[in-house]
């Protein structure tokens, strides 16, 4: 038997021969029809069973004749195969199909392996620079290094079921893989593509390789789906570069990854990390509604053109550490779950962060903005409690009136060595309360009282309470020239405080020195009496407490009566008006007079009347009476200072 096998595959491949010299432009059918005779007897199926078996070839091509393999292929599925049938074992097809478009094990090796090769080989050759289909063929193991493709390659729908090597492989013209299945690793490294290149609808198994890849033309992988790694580092795209709704299941790297035209990511999806380090977009990159479930890491990368990150949701850390936005960079509504790090980050156009919620720290430390940045109703929310979340330390604002923040909660965000003295906070933001209602606060405050992360932020300037006081010298600046002064004031009071705090620093009795200026300073007095010159009522009450002390110590010291008619009633004390032998009330009512006199006398004596009808007895009284004049002076000022302050226009 296997040698009547033998003999017609001998007699069949000397008809195919024959066949090919007379027809220079065979059709799919003719040319397949001499092929796959051999591949069912080379699996012994009887020859008289194949010979009967229908030839579709004349009806797919709208004429009459036996029918053949059923599976529809060209660019727009309005050709069937039609080649001979090819018989599989049971079970193995659907519906019985060619040898092209079985999944006949058998074909991974062996005769059928060398007849679907042989039969792949046939049709790239009377392709030559034409269309090559290949749509919905079932591939063995593939080995095509350094092979270069002249003609227009349509792998649609395929299943390549063991590893395929393209590796360093040059396609002239198209090479479209829609819809196809790459079941083992699919090797593309140091390919070029020449032409378009679709990937649409592709699913990857296993790994996937276009490490160094060149795609000349415009290349797609729509809703392709890569269940391994996809490796596209260093590859380079020359014109549109469309990954949208693509779905990356493990590790997507386009490390030092170049698309010279638009790069779309929008809508995709990367459930592990995602690596776009020095990734290069000469073009607008798109990568709105586009989902990090880990890491996304674009450290240098460089978008020469618009970023569009709109709503896009970062699930865990996204670093674009030293990543240069030279056009517009829009991040609105995008959602940054844990922290976010922007640090020398370069803005050179307007940046967007309007309603972008960070729920980690959010970092763009060192990050320089040359033009507009706008961070309106974004959400600084982050889990950890106490931590900060925005931290804008080092970073340089070049158009800081350009710089707004709108309706944001700013109580936990740092600005360490910062100036802000110009950027647009509208009314809407909120700040920090200092304890006791005494005005806004800045985080920097809090962030002193913990000495471990004081150290970390050391690194990036000294941050003492004079560095803190510096803030908010900037915070009063930007309010008071914006005719905010209420605001101006409550900023003014932590300028103060900080001041108040800091002391010495070198020196001996530096702890004694310390306490005295914290306590008993001009700047600490200056907080007694006015907060600061923020408060109107506590001077005022002071200036109370000061001419009722006077009016209570008059009396004591005594007081002189100018127009006395005898030297004995001259002077008036407590003990002199005071009778014994009188009623306890009398008594009281005639030194309660006596405390109204002393009251009268410390008026005119904060006033500077200059004919007084009492006068305090030297030298005791008049000591009193400097003491008041200077201290009701004083309070009277700071009063004065106060409602300035407060009602100024």
């Amino acid at each position: 038997m296997r040698a009547v096998v033998h003999s017609r595959i001998m007699a069949k491949e000397q008809e195919v021969a024959s066949a090919e010299r007379r027809a220079a432009e065979g059709g799919i059918a003719s040319d397949e029809s001499a092929v796959a005779e051999p591949e069912i007897e080379a699996n012994e199926g009887p020859a008289e069973e194949y010979e009967n078996e229908p030839n579709e070839s004349a009806a797919a091509n709208g004429g009459s004749g036996e029918a053949g393999c059923p599976i529809v292929m060209g660019e727009f599925g309005d050709v069937r195969c039609g080649r001979k049938l090819h018989l599989a074992p049971d079970r193995v097809d659907e519906k019985p199909v060619c040898l092209m478009h079985s999944r006949d094990p058998g074909k991974q090796s062996g005769p059928l392996f060398d007849a679907f090769w042989q039969e792949f080989e046939r049709i790239l050759v009377e392709a030559g620079e034409g269309v090559a289909h290949f749509e919905r063929f079932i591939f063995p193991e593939i080995h095509f290094r350094d092979r270069e493709f002249q003609a227009i390659c349509r792998f649609d729908f395929a299943t390549f079921t063991q590893d395929i090597h393209f590796n360093f492989a040059i396609f002239k013209q198209d090479a479209s893989f829609i819809k196809s299945t790459f079941a083992q690793e699919a090797n593309f490294l140091d390919a070029i593509f020449t032409q378009g290149t679709r990937f649409s609808l592709a699913i990857f198994t296993q790994k996937a390789i276009f490490r160094r890849a060149t795609f000349i033309g415009d290349s797609s992988f729509i809703r392709a789906t890569f269940l391994q790694k996809a490796h596209f580092s260093c590859a380079t795209f020359k014109q549109y570069a469309d990954f949208s709704n693509a779905t990356f299941t493990q590790k997507a790297d386009f490390q030092s990854a170049s698309f010279t035209w638009n790069a779309l990511f929008g809508e995709a999806t990367f459930e592990q990390h995602a690596y776009f380090r020095e990734a290069t977009f000469t073009q607008n990159a798109d990568f709105s509604e586009a989902m990090f479930t880990q890491d996304a890491e674009f450290n240098g990368a460089i978008f020469t053109q618009n970023a569009d990150f709109r709503q896009a949701t970062f699930a865990e850390g996204a670093v674009f550490r030293s990543v240069s936005f030279m056009q517009r960079a829009d991040f609105r509504r995008a959602t940054f779950a844990q922290s976010a790090y922007f640090n020398n980050a370069i803005f050179t156009l307007a940046v967007r962060f309007l309603e972008t919620k960070f729920h980690g720290t959010a970092s763009w430390r060192g990050s320089r903005f040359f033009d507009r940045a706008e961070f309106r109703r974004t959400y600084f929310d982050p889990q950890i409690a106490g931590h900060e979340s925005a931290e804008f330390a080092l970073a340089a604002f070049y158009k800081p009136s350009e710089i707004v923040f709108d309706d944001v909660n700013l109580s936990r965000v740092l600005f360490h060595n910062c100036d802000v003295s110009q950027v647009w906070f509208t009314p809407s933001v909120q700040w920090a309360k200092r304890d006791g209602n005494r005005g806004l606060a800045v985080f920097e405050e809090r962030v002193l009282l913990d000495e471990e992360f004081t150290k970390q932020l050391w690194r990036y300037g000294p941050l003492d309470y004079r560095a803190v006081a510096q803030i908010y010298q900037q915070l009063k600046k930007n309010y008071d020239s914006r005719l905010d002064y209420w605001t101006a004031n409550e900023f003014h009071f932590g300028e103060m405080e900080m001041k108040r705090l800091a002391g010495p620093t070198s020196g001996r009795l530096l702890c004694l020195r310390r306490w005295w200026h914290r306590n008993l300073s001009f700047v600490a007095w200056y907080k007694y009496a006015s907060d600061y010159g923020n408060s109107y009522r506590k001077p005022l009450l002071w200036l109370l407490g000061t001419l009722l002390a006077a009016a209570l110590l008059f009396p004591i010291t005594g007081l002189e009566f100018k127009q006395a008619i005898s030297a004995s009633t001259a002077r008036v004390t407590y003990s002199c008006v005071w009778n014994r032998q009188d009623s306890w009330t009398n008594n009281f009512w005639t030194e309660a007079k006596l405390i109204g006199k002393s009251g009268i006398t410390a008026v005119d004596t904060a006033t500077f009347q200059r004919t007084p009808e009492y006068t305090p007895v030297y030298p005791r009284g008049r000591v009193v009476a400097i003491v008041e004049t200077l201290l009701t002076s004083s309070l009277f000022a700071l009063f004065l200072l106060a409602i300035r302050r407060q009602f100024r226009r």
